[in-house]
C-alpha cells in the first residue's frame, strides 16, 4: 500500500493479504508474504513525480487491474491482479486466484484497466497456454 499518502486506506483485497498469518511487516516498511520479500513502497507523491505513471499507479495500490504490455513492436500481452507494489521501473501484481506474485516491467506498460470493487475480468490472463503435449487450461477459480 502507498503508505506515503496520509489518506491511504487498504482496499478489501489488500486487507485480506495483510491479515494473512504469513504476512510480516518490518520497521523499514519492507514486508514478507509467503516466500516473497517485498521492499518498502517508494513515495511517488513528489513534485518531480506528479502526473507520472508511477504516481498514478502508486495512488491506486490495492486496486484490481489488467495491465497491457508491449512486447517488441507489435505484440500486446495482458497480466492481471491486485496492484501490490510500484517501483521505479516495475510493478508487482498479486494474482489471488493462484496465490502468485508477478513482477512486471513498468516501461513496457501501455494500458492499465482499473476494475470496480468486486469486478473481475472473465478470463485469467496470467495463465500461460499449455505447452505442446499438455492438456487444456484449467478453468478459472473464483
Amino acid at each position: 500500500m502507498d503508505m506515503s499518502r496520509k489518506d491511504a486506506r487498504p482496499t478489501p483485497a489488500m486487507r485480506r493479504l495483510i491479515n494473512r498469518t504469513d504476512f510480516q511487516e518490518y520497521e523499514d516498511g519492507s514486508r514478507r508474504l509467503d516466500n516473497f520479500n517485498i521492499p518498502a513502497q517508494q513515495p511517488f507523491d513528489t513534485e518531480d513525480m506528479e502526473g507520472t505513471l508511477q504516481a498514478i499507479l502508486a495512488r491506486n495500490v490495492g486496486q484490481y487491474v489488467v495491465v497491457e504490455f508491449l512486447l517488441g513492436t507489435e505484440q500486446l500481452t495482458r497480466k492481471q491482479g491486485i496492484l501490490f507494489l510500484v517501483g521505479r521501473n516495475y510493478v508487482t501484481l498479486y494474482d489471488e486466484a493462484v496465490n502468485n506474485f508477478l513482477v512486471c516491467d513498468l516501461f513496457a506498460v501501455k494500458f492499465v484497466y482499473f476494475y470496480m470493487p468486486g469486478a473481475r475480468p472473465p478470463y485469467n490472463y496470467n495463465l500461460l497456454p499449455p505447452a505442446p503435449g499438455e492438456g487444456p487450461r484449467p478453468p478459472r477459480r473464483r
